[in-house]
């Protein structure tokens, strides 16, 4: 039984849509699906190797030759779920349901992100009456995990040069601005040797982490950078052997926890007095940022009969010391804009390697490579190697923008209200499209929705409606 109203074509997609299994790298069924719904309307398209749908559309009457508009959205969801709460995100349809005005789906997430963009895009498609330009219909995969998907369209394949986003937004606000990002990943080998050392754990916890391009302006505590000021501090009183690492979950995250295993030849009391010593610098430092922060040292029960020598666990522990991390410098232009920051997300032992994961944000390409390069004459001097795992390019605002003038003049037609900009110092697929198109005017448009990747994740349907009526309006004086 439907709970959206079927006669409502974005109800009807989005709930279709739901019964379709989408987490990122599991896009193939949501993609066929939208094969099959161009086959079905004889719209001609094109599904490239990755699973990327491209779905055109002619004009509408009075419309044929007019400039083509590219729809982009896309299709995949992050798969997150209550801990109790059995659900197989492989083959099972969301369970969906209405509180309060919001739709939800019960102990998971709801996949508004960004569900919203492929049922608006099915229902302009499926229309009869819908005033419109060409249009390029643009769902892309495995956004959700890196935006793999969209670095595989081909530039050929896109007649346009305007853009509807439908990934970011929030009825009146619309974004001008994205970051352009690059992973790298520093390598440090280390040397195994018997240890006969006491050997104990550091914990670093209790801070307050969240996503590396809305947060890192806060200036939050790194819990790798804590944890290994930490140990370059005990280093200059003792000689230190790594045993263990694992701090952080992942690059675009500020480490909330981080978790050192390590030997010693010193004795218990000092390990403490200089820990007790450097925490309290550190927690005065980030007392209003993080005032949660703490830490644990525990003695192993039994001594570790292999460590790592002292001479690189030396190296390592000074080249995570020394290695930059967090905000680096705001936009002239646009207020609180973050224009250039890095992220030491993650460190973790590997194969008798210690490895650290970055991710590097910023609009400039000048300033993403003179990062790297920093991290690599540092890297050298440690003996450490860099490899940059990934790179994708920002959105720079634009002064000028007709597809903005369009949007801005509907907003207060539609709403009553002014549009609002805002830039993002995170990644969207729109920096890779504006590289794959540099031509492209791009605007973003989306509904009221809020608890994105978690199952709180909920929809405002009023709002749901609203916006689409917005895009209906764009369109038609396009």
């Amino acid at each position: 039984m439907a709970v959206l109203t079927e006669s409502i074509a974005i109800f009807k997609y989005f709930e279709e849509i739901s019964k379709i299994p989408r987490g990122s790298f599991n896009e193939e069924k949501i993609s066929n699906y939208l094969v099959e719904f161009a086959k079905e309307h004889h719209l001609e398209y094109f599904q490239d190797d990755m699973k990327n749908v491209i779905i055109y559309k002619d004009g509408t009457l009075g419309y044929e030759n007019h400039p083509p508009v590219m729809l982009q959205g896309h299709i995949d969801m992050v798969c997150e779920k209550d801990y109790d709460y059995n659900h197989d995100f492989e083959n099972d349809p969301l369970k969906l349901y209405v509180e309060d005005g919001y739709l939800h789906a019960k102990g998971t997430t709801l996949g508004a992100d960004d569900g919203y963009a492929i049922s608006y895009m099915l229902a302009i498609l499926e229309s009869k009456d819908i005033a419109h330009p060409p249009l390029d219909c643009v769902f892309t995969v495995q956004e959700e995990v890196g935006m793999l998907g969209v670095r595989n369209l081909k530039a050929d394949k896109i007649r346009a040069k305007r853009m509807i986003s439908m990934d970011t937004g929030n009825e009146a606000v619309t974004c001008v601005s994205s970051s352009g990002g690059r992973r790298v990943t520093v390598t440090k080998e280390l040397g195994l040797i018997n240890n006969d050392w006491d050997t104990y754990k550091l914990k670093i916890e209790g801070l307050l982490g969240g996503h590396s391009g809305k947060y890192i302006s806060k200036e939050r505590g790194n819990a790798n950078k804590i944890a290994f000021r930490m140990l370059q501090h005990l280093s200059k009183k003792a000689n230190i052997r790594l045993v263990n690492v694992v701090g952080g979950l992942k690059a675009n995250a500020i480490a909330r926890e981080c978790v050192v295993e390590f030997a010693v030849d010193t004795s218990l009391s000092v390990v403490q007095q200089i820990f007790e010593n450097t925490m309290a610098q550190i927690k005065t430092e980030l007392e209003f940022s993080d005032p949660n922060l703490t830490y644990s040292l525990n003695k192993l029960s039994k001594k570790v009969p292999v460590s790592f020598d002292e001479k690189t666990s030396q190296e390592a522990v000074d080249l995570i010391y020394l290695l930059p991390d967090g905000f680096k410098a705001k936009s002239m232009v646009i207020d609180d804009l973050t224009t250039i920051s890095l992220n030491l997300g993650q460190v973790e032992l590997t194969d008798n390697s210690i490895k650290c994961h970055y991710l590097i944000r910023s609009p400039l390409t000048s300033a993403r490579e003179e990062l790297t390069n920093e991290i690599k004459l540092l890297s050298s001097l440690l003996n450490a190697r860099v490899q940059i795992e990934s790179d994708y390019p920002g959105w720079n605002y634009e002064a000028n923008s007709f597809m903005r003038d369009i949007l801005k003049e509907v907003i207060k037609e539609q709403l009553g209200i002014d549009m609002i900009t805002q830039a993002s110092h995170g990644g969207l697929e729109i920096g890779i499209l504006k590289g794959l198109i540099p031509e492209l005017d791009i605007i973003t448009i989306g509904p009221e929705c809020s608890g994105a990747h978690t199952p709180e994740e909920k929809m405002n349907l009023n709002s749901f409606l609203k916006m689409y009526e917005v895009l209906k309006l764009i369109l038609a004086k396009l």
